[in-house]
């Protein structure tokens, strides 16, 4: 599975919904209720238990009740992958990624367990299959065909429900950055609302702090970013987010999969090609890579890399020297690129390694992703140079009060996740090992033979 393995389901008389499939796959850091928490001790011993349960589950037959509403159904054969869309009883729409040549339908407890959900979107409000549907939305199946494209308005998704802590901690990334000598008040600081926290202290009060032997690292709010890329759209919830706390900032999302990119609308995610030019995500089909290399020089301010390989790892194109020295280039002065990364001793290491290699020495952070902490972290590095600072009426003028409004809710929602990922500097890491001090980049050459030669060092 994309995220871990699927524990042992409870019993097929406790009410389940597929969110607690998908929270099951996350590990026992996600089961949060005391009923969870009682049932995941009970099932972990021999798995006796879960082949009753297993065997209860397929001998019961099926009935329509038990099937769940798709709302998408792409085939890609190129990619030989199937991706579906589905609605459960609560307004919650799921992505699921599957073979080309499975034709299930989301039924029954065992669908579930063999279909790890990609991530989750909240939508508000009544579902588009009840009598009341808007003119013009597209009516959902239930255990059936769906159709191939998704309307915006069929889900107005809750952007502030960001449920996973390395996506938290990855957003946060993109709004802060270490003060170092940068002491004046950002332009994106009057945006969020934190004027009169910066502009008495400076820096101290909105110090984060970070363990480390050189005691707690500064973070503040930077300016506004102007242009982002996200690598890996899922269920768009980076983008939705990013669209609601940043609406005039250029965001670019590019997905390998063309289902991806299309089912993006199921999510309430409103493209630019359907707004109107100069609105709305740019997205883009194809490989985040090779779209980063036909980009210009110094053209982001932040880049995400939310990849996974078949093993729910950074895939090992965007491991390596070579890739991070060409993110370091197309980031503007200041830019930060931010990844997910598995904890893996060592291979973790020559991760850190091979992007200390491209940036500055001490440019690179080290964070937590909260609920799943000893098992990823997040790792941030930023380009050499100072953030350009904005002057205030330029940023005013072009924000009405709502939007203001908006970003200093989503600026404080950051500032606590940025809390809890408790950046410190990667070097620390490396203090006391010695496999650490000593490891070679990875290179090309050996993880993408097919970018070898591509690009330039520094």
């Amino acid at each position: 599975s994309r995220r871990g393995s699927a524990p042992t389901p409870p019993s097929a008389a406790m009410s389940i919904s597929p969110p607690d499939v998908r929270r099951w796959g996350r590990g026992p850091t996600a089961v949060r209720t005391p009923a969870r928490r009682r049932w995941w001790a009970a099932a972990l011993p021999g798995g006796r238990v879960a082949k009753v349960l297993l065997a209860a589950v397929s001998v019961r037959p099926i009935s329509a009740s038990d099937c769940n509403a798709v709302v998408f159904d792409h085939i890609d054969a190129d990619l030989h992958q199937r991706t579906m869309v589905v609605e459960d009883q609560q307004r919650q729409r799921m992505l699921i990624l599957t073979s080309d040549t499975d034709r299930s339908q989301p039924c029954a407890l065992r669908w579930w367990l063999d279909h790890n959900p990609q991530g989750v979107v909240q939508c508000m409000g009544k579902s588009s299959d009840s009598s009341e549907a808007p003119a013009g939305s597209q009516q959902l199946t239930t255990g059936g065909a769906a159709a191939s494209i998704c309307q915006p308005q069929q889900c107005v998704p809750d952007a502030s429900s960001v449920e996973l802590g390395y996506v938290r901690s990855m957003l946060a990334s993109l709004l802060f950055i270490p003060a170092r000598a940068q002491h004046a008040m950002s332009a994106i600081c009057i945006e969020l609302g934190c004027r009169s926290r910066i502009t008495r202290t400076r820096v101290a009060v909105a110090t984060l702090l970070a363990s480390g032997a050189e005691g707690p690292a500064p973070w503040v709010p930077r300016r506004a970013p102007r242009r982002l890329l996200v690598i890996g759209l899922g269920t768009s919830t980076m983008a939705l987010w990013l669209q609601q706390a940043l609406p005039t900032t250029e965001l670019h999302a590019v997905d390998l999969s063309a289902g991806v990119v299309a089912a993006a609308p199921c999510f309430g995610l409103r493209p630019a090609a359907a707004e109107g030019a100069g609105v709305g995500p740019r997205l883009h089909v194809g490989d985040g890579r090779k779209f980063l290399e036909g980009r210009q020089d110094g053209e982001f301010d932040g880049i995400i890399v939310d990849a996974f390989d078949s093993n729910a790892s950074l895939p090992g194109c965007f491991r390596t020297q070579e890739f991070f020295s060409l993110a370091r280039k197309k980031l503007a002065p200041g830019g930060a690129l931010s990844l997910n990364l598995l904890s893996m001793g060592l291979p973790s290491l020559q991760v850190l390694a091979s992007l200390e290699s491209a940036f500055a020495p001490r440019s690179v952070w080290v964070g937590d992703a909260p609920g799943a902490e000893g098992i990823q972290n997040v790792v941030v590095a930023f380009a050499p140079g100072a953030v350009p600072q904005q002057p205030r009426a330029t940023l005013l003028a072009r924000n009405p009060p709502s939007v203001a409004e908006v970003n200093e809710a989503s600026g404080k929602q950051a500032g606590a996740w940025l809390h809890r990922a408790r950046f410190r500097p990667a070097h620390e890491m490396a203090k006391g090992n010695s496999e650490g001090k000593s490891l070679p980049a990875l290179v090309d050459a050996s993880l993408c033979p097919s970018s070898a030669g591509s690009v330039a060092g520094r």
